[in-house]
Order: C-alpha cells, then structure tokens, then sequence
C-alpha cells in the first residue's frame, strides 16, 4: 500500500516566494507612481471646486466672496469660512493677479481671487506643478467661469 503526501516540497515554497517577491518588486514602485500622479489632478479639481464655491457664495448671499490663497505655505482661504484648507506641499503654486487683489493684512506671499453677485469675478490664473506635470485654472473675469487645462 502506497500512501501520498498531501503537501507542498520546500523547492515548491520556494519558488512561490521567489515568484511573489519578484512580483512585489514590479509592481509597488509603478503603483507608489500611480498613486503620486493623482496629487496634481485631485489639488487642481479641490480647488477649482473651492473657486465655484466662492462664486455661488457671493451669487447667493448678493456679496462679494473671495478665495485667498497663500503660494508660500500652500493654502488657502473662503472668506465665508475660518478653515484654512491645506494642498500637497510638493506641489509647486504659481498664482497671477491683479496687484490691487494684494489686501491690507494679507502676507507677502498671499493673493485674493474675487467673486461679486453678478457672478463676474476679478480673474486670474492659477498654476499648481509638480516634476514636468502641471495644470492650471483659468478664472474669466466677465463670466466668472473656472476652467482647468493640463501642461507637459
């Protein structure tokens, strides 16, 4: 009578792990890049969003509304809310308005984009990058509309 061993041999461990590692050495650092990627498209729509917030705040409540934001320490501001909300610090902030958007008791590095009842805003442009990626929100003065292109 001949009786089976029900199991795996050590070499069949083996080259499972050897499989797995290989696997895992692949496929981490192109996922950890993956997921790296999302910084600039998930910063630039939270802040598109943020504009066209302020923009309805001030179509609604039929006073100017504006977002302040800081390029320095990579923040911004409603003026509707006391929150300070906080985007990636490896990404790079560039932000092009009128110098008289420069208000007193503003930083140095701090800049207001400003949205008024009838929906027109004082525009402006902002440009968030990282490495070669960038993108940037276009704010029309006229209409108000926040609009997002993408760079390479």
């Amino acid at each position: 009578m001949q009786v089976k061993n029900k199991g795996f041999t050590l070499i069949e461990i083996m080259v499972v792990l050897a499989i797995s590692t290989a696997l895992l050495v692949l496929v981490v650092p192109s996922l950890y890049r993956s997921i790296a990627a999302t910084d600039i498209p998930n910063a630039t729509k939270e802040l598109a969003l943020a504009l066209r917030l302020s923009q309805s705040q001030a179509i609604n409540s039929t006073k100017p509304a504006s977002l302040v934001l800081n390029v320095k320490n990579r923040h911004y501001q409603l003026s509707h809310k006391n929150k300070k909300f906080q985007l990636p610090k490896q990404i790079e902030l560039t932000l092009l308005t009128g110098s008289s958007l420069l208000q007193q008791g503003m930083e140095d590095d701090e800049g207001a984009i400003v949205f008024y009842p009838d929906g027109s805003s004082t525009g402006g442009q902002i440009t968030l990058k990282k490495d070669q990626k960038s993108q940037q929100i276009d704010i029309d003065w006229l209409t108000g509309e926040v609009s997002i292109s993408e760079h390479e």
